[in-house]
């Protein structure tokens, strides 16, 4: 396993685990998360807050690491995210995260994860 490689695997455990400090612990000092809308979002306080607002809205929040790749600054995961929001009930999603890594650390993460649909009886 590269580096990057463990560095996703760590992310990915510490999300499932809603451990805020360790999910923090993976990022560069100056980290970016790009959404799947295209909004960024910038800084380690505006990342850490988009996680604590993401671990209040799903209590349940779990994100399975299908597969990953990772090498030379760059990574790749594939992931099937599901939580349930109140109100809205269960919510599933998958998609990728593309990530770029420095110094081994996160520096930016790239969000292409889109609901699942649910299918009819």
């Amino acid at each position: 396993m590269t580096r990057e490689e463990e560095l996703i695997q760590r992310y990915f455990d510490a999300f499932n685990s809603h451990d805020i400090e360790g999910v923090m612990a993976c990022y560069h000092d100056d980290p970016v998360l790009v959404a799947p809308d295209g909004k960024r979002c910038e800084g380690r306080a505006a990342v850490r807050k988009s996680y604590e607002r993401e671990f209040a809205m799903f209590p349940d929040a779990h994100c399975d690491l299908r597969t990953c790749t990772g090498n030379t600054g760059k990574g790749l995961a594939e992931s099937f995210f599901t939580g349930t929001r109140e109100g809205h009930g269960r919510v599933e999603a998958i998609g990728a995260e593309v990530l770029e890594i420095v110094d081994g650390k996160i520096k930016e993460i790239r969000d292409y994860h889109h609901p699942v649909q649910a299918k009819a009886a």
